[in-house]
C-alpha cells in the first residue's frame, strides 16, 4: 500500500511540477511589467477563491480555526516569506540556478522527516545530503566573489520553508485535505500581502523610485488589464499546482517522493535557454548534477529499503 502510495504521490508532483516549471517562465517574463505585490495579492486572492469554489464542491466545511493552528500558521507563513524572496530572487537570477539552489529541498526533507516522522537516517543518507549540499555551495561559488550574489541565499531559504511546510503537511493530512491546506496558505498569504504592503508605502519614495528596486517597492496598477489577467491566470494555475504538490506530501513518503521535482530542474534548464540564451557555467552545471544524483540516490536507497522491508514483512 506504501509503495502504491508513493508512486500517485509522484504522479502528483510530476503534475505540480509541469505546472511550476511554465508559472516560474511566467514570472520571470512578466517581472518588468508587474510588482512582487501585484503578483502575491492577485496569487493570493485567486488561490482563495479557487480553494473555496473546490471546497464548497466536495461539501467540505472550513473552519475559521484549524485542527493544528499553531502548525497551520508555521506552515503557511514561512511558504509564505519562502515563496516572496523565491520570485524577488527569479528576477535577478538566471531561471536554472534559482531552480537548483531551491533543490536542496529533498535534503532538507530527508533530515525534517527523520526529526519529526521518524524515519531514519542511515550513514548512506547522510553522505548522500551531504553530497547534495556540496553542489548547493558550488552553484552559489562563495569562494568567487566575482560570481557570488546574495540573492543566491533566496531560494535555499524558500528550500527550508518549503521542506518545513511539506512535513507539516505530512504529519497534518488526517485532518486536512490538500484543498483546505492551499486556502489556509492563500489566506494567510494575502494578510501578510496586505500588511507588508501598507508597511512598503511608508518607505521614502527616493528608494521606491530606484529601478533597481522597482520589482519590490514598485506601485500596483491596477488599470493595467493585460498584466492583472496574466498574473489572474497564473494564479489559477499555481494554485492547482500547490494542491498537487501538497497532496503528493500527504499520501506519499516526503523522502521517496521528493526526488521526483528534479523533472522540475531540466525544465528550467530548457526553458532558460530557450527562452533567455541562459547556459549554466561549467562549475553550476557540476553543482546540478551533484543535487541530482543526490536526489536520486535518496530515492533509490529508499525503494530498496521498502523492498527489503516487504521481504521480511512476508517471511
Amino acid at each position: 500500500m506504501r509503495a502504491n502510495n508513493n508512486q500517485i504521490g509522484m504522479i502528483f508532483i510530476v503534475i505540480g511540477m509541469l505546472i511550476y516549471s511554465f508559472h516560474d517562465l511566467a514570472v520571470k517574463m512578466i517581472a518588468n511589467e508587474t510588482t512582487i505585490f501585484q503578483l502575491f495579492l492577485t496569487r493570493a486572492l485567486v488561490g482563495v477563491i479557487v480553494t473555496m469554489i473546490f471546497l464548497k464542491y466536495l461539501g467540505y466545511n472550513i473552519r475559521v480555526i484549524p485542527n493544528h493552528p499553531k502548525l497551520t500558521l508555521i506552515r503557511c507563513v514561512l511558504m509564505h516569506f519562502g515563496f516572496f524572496i523565491f520570485f524577488i530572487s527569479l528576477e535577478k537570477l538566471s531561471l536554472s540556478t534559482v531552480t537548483a539552489l531551491f533543490f536542496a529541498a529533498p535534503f532538507f526533507i530527508t533530515i525534517l522527516s527523520a526529526l519529526v516522522l521518524s524515519e531514519r537516517i542511515g550513514l548512506l543518507r547522510f553522505l548522500i545530503i551531504v553530497l547534495g549540499f556540496i553542489g548547493v555551495f558550488v552553484i552559489v561559488k562563495p569562494f568567487k566573489e566575482s560570481d557570488f550574489s546574495f540573492y543566491m541565499l533566496a531560494p535555499l531559504f524558500t528550500a527550508f520553508s518549503y521542506a518545513v511546510a511539506m512535513v507539516i503537511s505530512k504529519y497534518t493530512k488526517e485532518n486536512e485535505n490538500a484543498f483546505l491546506q492551499a486556502f489556509q496558505q492563500y489566506s494567510v498569504s494575502l494578510i501578510l500581502s496586505l500588511i507588508t504592503y501598507t508597511i512598503i508605502l511608508v518607505f521614502p519614495s527616493e528608494m521606491i523610485d530606484k529601478e533597481e528596486w522597482r520589482f519590490i517597492f514598485g506601485s500596483i496598477k491596477i488599470n493595467d488589464y493585460y498584466t492583472f489577467i496574466s498574473i489572474a491566470i497564473l494564479s489559477i494555475f499555481g494554485t492547482l499546482g500547490m494542491t498537487s504538490l501538497i497532496h503528493a506530501y500527504q499520501v506519499g513518503s516526503p523522502i521517496t517522493n521528493g526526488p521526483t521535482e528534479y523533472v522540475l530542474l531540466i525544465l528550467a534548464i530548457i526553458n532558460g535557454y530557450l527562452f533567455f540564451g541562459n547556459i549554466p557555467d561549467y562549475l553550476s552545471l557540476a553543482g546540478i548534477i551533484l543535487i541530482i544524483l543526490g536526489g536520486w540516490a535518496l530515492f533509490f536507497g529508499e525503494y530498496q529499503r521498502n523492498k527489503i522491508d516487504k521481504k521480511v514483512s512476508l517471511t
